[in-house]
């Protein structure tokens, strides 16, 4: 059986997460006010947002899809999935912050592009905080139904995954795709919420692995992270094979800057080795996917490594070099810290599931029976 952490364990969770997110913070406010590149500090908080606000909508998410495909196996791992939603309001805080300095870091900004109104800052940012809480809603919503049972949670979790979907298909247009204005693509926005459910997975795993989850758990959650790689490679093929045979100038140019710069090659191979076709190698054993040890430092890895995918999405559109250096680091500390923080705290109000609605199949079925 899991073992269910306790009050002190809390308290010693948080600790460490509020003193990251204290010294993130004044390191990257020193940086912002006294360093002379404001923009890559913005830059920086703007990596960590598109990296941890739909991993956090994405644990709740992934709750949704397992309760609309009927599944079982999760059981009490279920719970460690609706953490996610403790990041909810920090991102919405995040994303105002990001809104105040827009005019040191968005290309878009006082601009008149071709995309008209669409990439007007007011409306962009007024648009992305409605998405976002239209998403809390709609996760408020499902979790509420949860706890009265799976059937009753069937319409609003297939409600949560379409949000999901929608919102972060607009996340990817308004935060990646807009910063290189010329630039479209219109597989990038499934790319995007797909390669985030991949990293929310990811995450689900090693909160399994540290919460000492049935091995029979850790093997479907590995098997899920193996198959949400894959897919995410399979997208991101799609995509470069379609601006390869259009051929457009202002689609190359995405790739041209990831693909020719020197620096940024190497983080290209980087992540085809390790975060696309890395857990093909990695995960493909039962044994590996049942290791605890072993999964738990797969997952972590592949964090770190999806973690460098987002650096890889925003910052060559600015540099031919790949720089990754303090100011980035002390947003990281940052948010990772909030993270922590807010997921850590929001676990002390999380109910228990509902424990009559975990039966199996065979056990329902023979209840239905009776």
């Amino acid at each position: 059986m899991p073992t269910q952490p306790s009050q002190n364990s809390y308290k010693t969770d948080i600790l460490p997460c509020a003193l990251l997110f204290v010294v993130g913070l004044i390191a990257w406010l020193l940086l912002l006010l006294t360093g002379n590149e404001e923009a890559r500090a913005w830059r920086a908080l703007l990596i960590n947002f598109i990296y941890a606000t739909p991993l956090a909508a994405g644990l709740v998410t992934w709750s949704a899809i397992v309760v609309a495909a009927n599944g079982r196996w999760a059981g009490e791992a279920e719970r460690l999935a609706w953490k996610g939603m403790g990041f909810l309001v920090p991102s919405l805080l995040i994303l105002i912050v990001l809104w105040i300095g827009s005019p040191d870091w968005a290309p878009w900004y006082g601009k008149e592009l071709h995309q008209g109104v669409w990439l007007n800052n007011t409306a962009l940012f007024v648009r992305e905080l409605a998405g976002l809480l239209v998403f809390r809603s709609a996760a408020m919503w499902f979790l509420a139904r949860r706890l009265e049972g799976r059937r009753t949670a069937m319409m609003p979790a297939a409600v949560l995954i379409a949000v999901y979907c929608i919102v972060f298909t607009l996340f990817s247009f308004d935060f990646v795709m807009a910063l290189l204005p010329e630039w479209r693509s219109g597989i990038f926005g499934a790319y995007f919420f797909i390669s985030s459910l991949y990293l929310a997975i990811v995450l689900w795993t090693l909160l399994a692995v540290l919460q000492k989850q049935p091995v029979e758990v850790r093997h479907d959650l590995g098997k899920l992270v193996l198959a949400f790689s894959v897919l995410t490679t399979s997208l991101l093929y799609m995509q470069l094979l379609t601006i390869w045979y259009e051929n457009f100038p202002e689609e190359t140019s995405y790739l041209i800057q990831r693909m020719h710069f020197a620096d940024w090659k190497v983080v290209s191979w980087f992540l085809v080795l390790i975060v696309y076709l890395g857990p093909l190698g990695m995960l493909l054993t039962e044994w590996s996917k049942k290791n605890r040890f072993y999964l738990g430092a797969v997952s972590g890895l592949l964090l770190v490594g999806l973690w460098i995918e987002r650096w890889w999405m925003v910052a060559p559109t600015f540099s031919r070099e790949a720089h990754l250096g303090l100011v980035e680091l002390a947003a990281t500390a940052m948010v990772l810290g909030l993270f922590g923080l807010s997921t850590n705290w929001s676990q002390n109000f999380l109910p228990e599931l509902p424990a009559k609605e975990e039966r199996t199949v065979e056990q329902e079925e023979h209840a239905l029976k009776e």
